[in-house]
């Protein structure tokens, strides 16, 4: 029995990895093309996928499996990308414990004020921030060298660049869309998620760009967990969601400046739209 790892689905068939061979295979029995994801681990028999191996993890957007590391690729400018998307995404990976990291693209379009304004408040979190600018293939060796062992997946919404970093990383070509002008938003290039390989057993993913995006679908007192600064922070009581509680550790390092106001505002928002789901989300 071989075993490989999807590259990419296409239609009824995927593309996979298996030894020095890149496969194009069908799934077998009551396996469906629809239900693997570009990472996934699986058995293959003659033309066939016979078994999908155990996830580690699963993100559902961008729809990907088994990832090491989410890169968060966002832009100040063409297009603006605003903080509360990112947010987002590093909720997204939190919910599943995946290690995340930002890189902030297109560092030439802003200033450097913008760019430390930008930062600073998820350096302050704890996430390293990269910034790069593809067009001068700056910041493109300090990515390369934090990329891990396994999959590493860059998501972020429409026109940030993840395929022209995908392209300065591999030097794979890879189709690049244009920022519309009148919404100011990427057009949607990449259509399903594919992985490439960069040496050295590591994986990219290049994954579809999105205009908005749902938070992680956990109970709303358990979004306080999956911000790394609210962690050890002494509360008066255990179940404190750090919103109105009396003697609460996080609003007391917000009233400090050991919390970033802006973050602290949109955890709020997310927790009122959590606790606004219906019940079966909950």
């Amino acid at each position: 029995m071989k075993s490989g790892v999807v590259l990419r689905v296409l239609g009824d068939r995927a593309q996979v990895r298996s030894g020095e061979e890149v496969l194009s295979l069908r799934p077998k029995g009551v396996l469906r093309a629809d239900g693997l994801l570009a990472g996934d681990e699986v058995e293959i028999s003659g033309e066939h996928i016979t078994k999908v191996l155990g996830r580690r993890n699963q993100l559902g957007r961008p729809p990907v499996a088994n990832a090491s590391l989410l890169l968060v690729v966002a832009t100040l400018r063409d297009p603006p990308v605003q903080p509360s998307d990112v947010d987002r995404i590093l909720l997204q990976a939190a919910a599943i414990d995946l290690p995340a990291a930002i890189v902030v693209n297109k560092r030439d379009l802003a200033t450097p004020e913008e760019l430390s304004e930008f930062a600073a408040p998820y350096r302050n979190a704890g996430y390293e921030v990269l910034e790069t600018a593809t067009i001068r293939r700056e910041g493109i060796a300090e990515l390369q060298a934090i990329l891990p062992q396994g999959l590493s997946v860059l998501a972020g919404p429409s026109g940030v660049g993840k395929s022209s970093l995908l392209s300065a990383l591999t030097d794979i070509a890879v189709d690049v869309g244009a920022v519309s002008a009148r919404l100011r938003r990427g057009r949607h290039t990449t259509r399903s998620a594919t992985l490439y390989e960069i040496g050295e057993g590591r994986l990219l993913a290049d994954t579809p760009g999105f205009s908005a995006l749902e938070l992680p679908n956990v109970p709303a007192a358990k979004l306080r967990d999956l911000y790394p600064e609210f962690q050890d922070r002494e509360c008066r009581f255990n179940d404190c969601v750090h919103r109105a509680e009396p003697d609460c550790g996080v609003r007391e390092a917000l009233g400090l400046g050991l919390i970033d106001e802006g973050r602290y505002e949109r955890y709020c928002r997310f927790l009122a739209e959590l606790e606004g789901r219906p019940p079966q989300w909950h």
